[in-house]
């Protein structure tokens, strides 16, 4: 990263055509006054939630682990189903010197996307001269699809403002776009770190790349912690020609304001650098590193004073600030949240980030004041939630028996919905513990109830879940009549990422049966999708699968560009595991080295093992920490003891089932050991040692990837799935 001496002035330069991405941060300043994303969430957070909760959960959001859309999730669901609390931005109508700027810059036939939920730049469009009936707000899915080229609104002089996170209300037709945010603050409340907007509402990418095409994207009111979904998008799109990101410095005016240029070097500085500067240029490292923009720029600056300098003409802001009291306007919208539900709030926000004692303890209380009122509904959920978190910690007998307790109180209430909840939550008890009849069994008493109340998406869900128990036994005729009904449902639905998630189960069991016409069929139409939705993992793993049929088949050619087009994708993720494994198949398949063909024919058997297993992770509903912990035992059992002979190991100690692994360590020598450190209850540490000999270096490289994709995710508070019920 190097600063530059180009101004303010050079970037904004009329020989650029600009596309504007707008975050929270741009209607704080005054007369707006609206509160950034932290306000908002502090004031719902000690609304909401009991106050002996109330610090923890506030810590959880300073640290960036919870994020403004997914508490605002937990709050709908709970106790606000319509989002009345979305209208709080509707309030004010005083747009600020930013809005008049973004206003002007449309004006002049540039396009500006948001994700905020007020009305101020289309206010500042209208107080600039522009009639309402030349605003086009686009919000809905319907929108997306018909304004998705931006071009054909300018010709026709029209003024479009992109609100890429929804809005309650169409502000010009006055049409009422509620239901579209809600379905928006679902699927982006509920989405795990690092999807991108594509995979959530893929209608929305044709706007995304038509937008941004050929254009220089200026990024403005972002602070770097609230942008879970925007950076991944930034990163897979193709044709920008620059990314300017404007970073708030209160003390920078114009004149002074310091402009970077990201390189190659960045990264190698980033640990010298202010640690409220760090996310930023970390996100801005990632995009340069994709290689698909010409120039990323950091701009430190005071915004106001930037774009006040910007204007050739003021305008008039309003000498009144927007001052409508956050808790005053809860008070207006809610009735009074119970005693159970400031239990149940936090409860949901610590077992989402693996917080199992606080939300335990929250769980405890619940029940204790479901008693007391004699309220058998929550009593039901809070023993189906308290056997949840008893199967986190593979107490697998005192978990079936509070689900059991929950099942009983749900079938005398004779509530569906308890039933199939609890039935889902049995079954992965099954799962967990091994008894995979019983699990399917619990998982097709579920899918009945879900088809019965309507519920497709849950219904797809279960099936997928049956058909991967069906095929870990090797019952792949009756694994692959599941997965033929769950992608029905998908298609149905038209939910791209479970038919993406399906198509690639099934895939898969045709490659294995040998059928490789099906099989292509299935993981090329896999890949299109991964391709369309930005699930970049996904889409490297379709393309090693192809790579596999075409060498099996004679194509080593055709198989050979399949994975050199992977290597490019493990480079621009910049996974050095990935690349190297991706090197040794593309040695392996052109022959080189001693035994090149017995490598490769473990290589691409143990590749598609640890794709098998990723996908896992990116399918299985709801993975936490400990659940990832439970699978690796199975999997590293049957991933050791199916390549044994191949690999000649020398030793292998199976990992027994009290091991509970809280970090991977690797180190390598004449030998390469996976250390497995356990910490206990009073950390202690002991070490179990696995060793074998090296046969060739396929067993480091299979190693290191996998242990790579795990570390990555132990990283994590917690990992959710496109499945999510």
């Amino acid at each position: 990263m190097k600063l530059t001496d180009i101004k303010i002035n050079d970037l904004f330069n009329s020989d650029r055509r600009f596309t504007f991405l707008v975050g929270a941060g741009c209607s704080v300043s005054a007369p707006s006054c609206l509160p950034a994303g932290h306000a908002m969430m502090e004031a719902l957070i000690n609304y909401t939630c009991k106050e002996s909760e109330i610090k923890d959960i506030i810590e959880l959001m300073k640290s960036g682990t919870l994020r403004f859309e997914a508490l605002v999730e937990i709050i709908r669901n709970e106790i606000d189903k319509e989002l009345t609390l979305i209208d709080y931005y509707s309030q004010c109508d005083k747009p600020n010197m930013q809005h008049f700027f973004l206003a002007e810059m449309i004006k002049q036939g540039n396009f500006v996307m948001t994700t905020n939920f007020d009305f101020l730049i289309e206010y500042a469009l209208n107080h600039s001269g522009v009639p309402f009936k030349e605003i086009v707000p686009v919000i809905t899915k319907e929108d997306f699809e018909i304004f998705s080229d931006p071009y054909e609104l300018l010709k026709k002089k029209k003024k479009s403002v992109y609100k890429i996170h929804g809005s309650t209300e169409n502000i010009i037709t006055k049409k009422s776009t509620r239901d579209s945010l809600v379905a928006t603050i679902q699927a982006f409340g509920s989405n795990k770190e690092g999807e991108n907007v594509f995979q959530l509402e893929a209608f929305k990418r044709p706007l995304f790349e038509n937008i941004t095409k050929e254009r220089s994207l200026v990024v403005m009111g972002y602070s770097g912690s609230d942008d879970f979904d925007i950076v991944p998008t930034l990163k897979i799109l193709k044709n920008l020609q620059d990314v300017i990101w404007i970073n708030y410095s209160h003390n920078i005016d114009i004149g002074n304001e310091q402009i970077y240029e990201i390189n190659d070097n960045t990264f190698q500085s980033l640990n010298k650098m202010d640690i409220n500067l760090r996310k930023v240029i970390q996100i801005l490292f990632e995009i340069w590193q994709m290689k698909n923009v010409n120039n990323v720029f950091l701009v430190n600056v005071n915004t106001n004073n930037m774009v006040q300098k910007l204007l050739e003409t003021q305008p008039a802001l309003s000498s009144d600030n927007f001052s409508l009291e956050i808790k005053e306007y809860f008070k207006k919208i809610y009735q009074e949240v119970s005693e159970i539900e400031k239990y149940y709030i936090p409860y949901k926000i610590y077992y989402e980030f693996d917080l199992d004692n606080k939300a335990m303890n929250c769980l405890k209380n619940i029940l204790q004041i479901a008693e007391k009122l004699n309220d058998k509904t929550w009593k039901t959920l809070a023993l189906n939630y308290i056997g949840s978190i008893f199967r986190r910690d593979e107490k697998y007998s005192e978990a079936l028996k509070k689900m059991e307790e929950a099942l009983e109180l749900a079938k005398d209430l004779g509530s569906l919905n308890l039933k199939s909840l609890v039935f889902d939550n049995m079954a992965m008890t099954y799962n967990k513990k091994g008894d995979y009849p019983a699990a399917i069994n619990l998982y097709k008493d579920a899918s009945r109830i879900d088809k019965q109340l309507g519920n497709l998406k849950n219904t797809a869900v279960n099936l997928n879940n049956i058909a991967y128990l069906y095929e870990s036994q090797e019952e792949y005729t009756k694994a692959l009549e599941n997965y033929e009904e769950a992608l029905k449902i998908a298609e149905k639905l038209g939910d791209l990422n479970l038919k993406c998630t399906v198509l690639c189960n099934s895939g898969k069991i045709y490659i294995d049966q040998g059928n490789y016409s099906e099989a292509r069929k299935r993981i090329e139409e896999a890949e299109m999708i991964a391709d369309k939705l930005g699930r970049l993992d996904t889409y490297s793993s379709c393309l090693i699968y192809l790579g596999g049929i075409n060498k099996d088949q004679g194509r080593i050619q055709e198989a050979l560009k399949l994975y050199e087009k992977a290597l490019e994708i493990a480079k621009k993720l910049g996974d050095p595991e990935f690349v190297d494994t991706m090197h040794t198949l593309i040695k392996m398949t052109k022959g080189k080295g001693e035994g090149a063909e017995e490598d490769y024919e473990m290589g691409i058997d143990s590749s598609q093992e640890i794709i098998k297993t990723k996908q896992e992770f990116i399918c299985n509903s709801k993975w936490n920490i400990k659940d990832i912990m439970n699978f690796l035992k199975g999997f590293l059992n049957g991933f050791f003891n199916s390549f044994r002979d191949s690999m000649n190991w020398q030793r292998v100690k199976t990992i027994s089932k009290e091991l509970k692994p809280n970090m991977l360590d690797v180190s390598s020598g004449d030998n390469f050991k996976a250390v497995f450190h356990i910490i206990e209850g009073n950390k202690k540490t002991r070490t179990i040692q696995m060793e074998w000999e090296i046969r060739s270096s396929t067993s480091n490289h299979i190693w290191e990837s996998l242990v790579k994709a795990l570390t990555d995710i132990f990283k994590k508070p917690g990992i959710k799935s496109v499945k999510k019920r």
